[in-house]
């Protein structure tokens, strides 16, 4: 068998960053993807002469990404885009520049809804400047200069954490908006039953701290992809893991698909934790409680993403969406997740939202004149009897092609409150389904985000010490977005340093550079 120092299963952005710290230290390091190229849900395609994005379209650094990525030496070879957020809908138009600037405007839309909206607001602010204490897009204690003087200062807000962290408390915040669609709209936008903490601190980071790399996600994935193999360490892509080898309670390696074993004296499972227990791992290893928890646990809403390459001029499709890099249309007030029982036409009325980063990324993303642009909405991997196919089958019928056209074409008509021409622009037409994402990066029901952020339901969030990297088997760890609490990009790239410091006997909270 071949051997290595570690294994690290999946090339997300977990897995590159677990693997190229375990190469930085000395380590011999194998890095396997199911997939023809790293990303998983940040993976990106061309087609045509386009390239889109595949599933996450941006991302917010919250002091903890970007020194990651310099402490790699990938941080500076990348050219960032700080992205608007425009958010539309019959009553307001406003970019979220800052809070203070969104409470203004919804309440020049709504003004007898003012006393509310300046309540709700107030603590909102109170959020934002918790956040604003703790972190900037380049600096976070816990891997910079945690103390116990910060800890001290801190001190004031734990009372009230204890109750933004609950969905319950989001409820009772946003009640105080008279109206029930705008009250509803408040309380329920965002991932199903999110947190308050997670409500009122998007507007914080919307505002001061999400995140494009200009040229695509791809680009920046390939571009860490590089720095592990620079550092000695060997990707084999194309690959998938059907077992990790077990012996005596200890994890000893992996055998791949083509039946070839692989020995390691540690393995990092930067995967979907649905499928490691029971598929990649026997369930025995695992206590029936856990067993039982991760099978019910509820994940993150899947996405439509509806791929077009467009014949706008790149400027004057920036100039038509005033500069907005995430546009998000509401329809209607409604919040709605779509399920198994959903309607046909469920996506005809859901809320949409255009993402283009405008005329210096299209000129790497689209022919000379022309545009590419991502649409998308929440969907269910199950909707519809799995889109008409049956099943999660790779086997696609006739059926879903025809329901898959159907669900975007109904977001383009959609979209086109915002660009009124746009069906009469379209060059280049593709839509990807929850079942796209299941194959193309293996995250069960197309989870865009790892476990549900509901408080009450989150594996992880049960978890007293908020994160699953350590498993029952010796010398098996887990990262990417189910292993560390809430999920998302964030807990996916700092749990993949945290598992490297697992695996080389470090402190979970090494301050980087040490």
């Amino acid at each position: 068998m071949s051997s290595y120092d570690s294994i690290v299963v999946g090339a997300g952005i977990s897995g590159l960053i677990c693997a190229n710290f375990l190469a930085k230290y000395g380590q011999k390091v194998l890095l396997v993807e199911q997939n023809h190229h790293a990303g998983g849900n940040m993976s990106g395609f061309r087609r045509r002469g386009y390239y889109f994005d595949g599933g996450d379209q941006s991302f917010e650094s919250l002091g903890l990404v970007f020194p990651l990525l310099e402490e790699l030496g990938v941080y500076d070879q990348q050219e960032w885009l700080k992205v608007r957020y425009r958010m539309i809908s019959r009553d307001f138009d406003f970019f979220v520049d800052s809070i203070e600037e969104v409470e203004e405007s919804l309440i020049g839309s709504f003004p007898h809804e003012e006393p509310g909206i300046r309540t709700m607001f107030k603590e909102i602010k109170e959020v934002s400047r918790f956040l604003s204490y703790n972190y900037t897009p380049n600096s976070f204690p816990l891997i910079h200069d945690f103390s116990l003087g910060k800890l001290l200062a801190n001190a004031k807000w734990l009372p009230k954490l204890k109750r933004w962290l609950t969905f319950e408390y989001r409820e009772k915040a946003c009640s105080v908006i008279k109206d029930p669609a705008l009250r509803s709209w408040f309380t329920h936008i965002g991932y199903y039953k999110m947190p308050y903490l997670f409500f009122s601190g998007f507007w914080h980071i919307w505002s001061k701290d999400y995140w494009y790399p200009v040229g695509g996600m791809q680009p920046f994935l390939d571009r860490l992809t590089a720095a592990f193999t620079d550092r000695g360490g060997e990707v084999r892509f194309n690959t998938s893991v059907e077992k990790v080898l077990i012996s005596s309670g200890q994890a000893t390696g992996v055998r791949i698909d083509t039946g070839e074993e692989i020995s390691a004296r540690h393995v990092v499972y930067a995967g979907d934790y649905k499928r490691l227990i029971g598929n990649i791992v026997p369930e025995h290893h695992f206590s029936p409680r856990l067993v039982k928890t991760v099978r019910e646990a509820r994940l993150t809403e899947a996405l439509l993403s509806v791929y077009l390459g467009v014949n706008y001029e790149p400027r004057d499709l920036e100039a038509q969406l005033s500069g907005g890099h995430h546009v998000f249309y509401f329809p209607n007030f409604e919040a709605v997740f779509p399920d198994r029982n959903s309607p046909e036409d469920i996506h005809r009325s859901m809320w949409m939202v255009i993402n283009f980063f405008g005329e210096q990324h299209s000129t790497l993303s689209a022919p000379p004149g022309k545009s590419s642009m991502v649409l998308q909405t929440y969907s269910s991997y199950d909707w519809q009897q799995f889109w008409k196919n049956g099943s999660e089958s790779l086997q696609r019928s006739d059926a879903y092609r025809q329901l898959k056209e159907q669900a975007g074409r109904e977001l383009v008509e959609t979209a086109k409150a915002i660009l009124p021409d746009l069906d009469r622009r379209i060059d280049f037409f593709d839509c990807g389904t929850p079942l796209s994402l299941i194959r193309f990066s293996r995250n069960s029901h197309g989870a865009s985000g790892g476990w549900c952020y509901h408080d009450k339901v989150s594996p992880v969030y049960r978890n007293r010490k908020l994160n699953m990297l350590h498993t029952p088997v010796e010398n098996l760890y887990a990262s990417g977005h189910y292993a560390l609490w809430p999920g998302g990009v964030i807990s996916a790239a700092l749990s993949g340093r945290l598992a490297a410091n697992l695996v080389t006997g470090r402190r979970l909270l090494t301050p980087l550079g040490s």
